[in-house]
Order: structure tokens, then C-alpha cells, then sequence
């Protein structure tokens, strides 16, 4: 004997079927592909694109808030000084984004980034170094690099700066920074 609610199930998929065949005969097979791509798209992008962008932005405005909080370094001679268990506290994470804010914000565009970790001090501390490649204004470098220079524990180990050609306004740069901090 068959209930009530298993004739609405049945119905409903007698339904979808023929709904299916309809679109079939109207559609084809490459037009029910396509239809189908299109809806795997659609769902990928709402289950997994928008749920990762949104942990993006939240890890984005953490690292900001840490940024934010980190204290402001005691200057020696117009140059930060800091002592071991204040390089200790530092949050090389937090200070990896400083770095990419100001270069951002003088308008230098990031091609490739690669990263390193190394080990300080006898296992207190560790390395992150940074070896970017990007381009800009030869003015906001100069504006950008000042401003890196001033960020405690951050050491700026290359810098190469090349014009393709004379009359243009963009340079190619090749920078590496090495940042000390106890999470590297």
C-alpha cells in the first residue's frame, strides 16, 4: 500500500523527469552540458569562492587589528631600539602585512612573492624573508622604502631598480625584506 506522501514523492519525480526530457529535446545534449556546467559554476562559486573570500577578509581585518596593537618601539638615535624580548613580541605576520599595505598604498603593484623561514638566535627567534618582485613609480618606491626602513625588526636585504626604457615612468623592482619575530 502505498501512503499519501510517497504518491507526492512519486509525482514530483514523474515531474522532474519529464521536466528533464522537455529540456532535452528543447536544449540537446551539448545545451544540457553547458546547462549543467553553468549550475556547477554557480554553486562552486556560492558554496566554496564566497565562503573562502569572506575567511579572507576576516583573517584581513585580524591581521589589521594586531597591527593596530603592536607598541610603538623605543628610538635610539632616530633608529628603533628594541630589545630581544620585544623583537620576541613582534608578530612577523602582522609586520609581512604592514609591509604589503605600504607598498600598496605607494601605488606598487606585486607580480610574485616567495617566502622563507629560518631560525634566530638560538631558537628564540626566527627569519621571514620576503623576496618580491613588482612595479611602480620610481617615487612611490623611494616614498615606500622610507617607510620600511622605520619598521622595527625589518631589514631590507636587496634592492634592484630597473627603467625599461627612459622616457617611461614605471620601474621593475626586486626587493628583499627579512622580518624578525617569534612566529615567523
Amino acid at each position: 500500500m502505498i501512503s499519501l506522501n510517497t504518491k507526492g514523492h512519486v509525482a514530483s519525480l514523474e515531474r522532474l523527469r519529464w521536466q528533464g526530457y522537455l529540456a532535452k529535446r528543447r536544449l540537446g545534449a551539448p545545451g544540457l552540458i553547458m546547462a549543467a556546467v553553468l549550475m556547477a559554476l554557480v554553486v562552486t562559486n556560492v558554496f566554496f569562492i564566497q565562503s573562502h573570500a569572506s575567511h579572507l577578509e576576516a583573517v584581513r581585518d585580524e591581521s589589521e587589528k594586531r597591527l593596530q596593537a603592536m607598541p610603538e618601539p623605543r628610538m635610539h638615535q632616530g633608529k628603533p631600539n628594541l630589545t630581544l624580548r620585544e623583537v620576541q613580541r613582534l608578530q612577523s605576520g602582522a609586520q609581512a602585512y604592514s609591509i604589503f599595505q605600504i607598498l600598496k598604498s605607494h601605488g606598487l603593484a606585486g607580480k610574485q612573492a616567495t617566502y622563507s623561514r629560518q631560525i634566530e638566535a638560538k631558537g628564540k627567534l626566527r627569519r621571514l624573508t620576503i623576496d618580491m618582485a613588482m612595479t611602480g613609480s620610481y617615487s612611490g618606491l623611494r616614498a615606500a622604502i622610507r617607510e620600511i626602513a622605520d619598521q622595527p625588526a625589518a631589514r631590507i636585504e636587496r634592492l634592484s631598480v630597473e627603467r625599461e626604457s627612459i622616457e617611461s615612468p614605471v620601474v621593475n623592482v626586486d626587493l628583499k625584506i627579512t622580518l624578525l619575530g617569534p612566529d615567523s
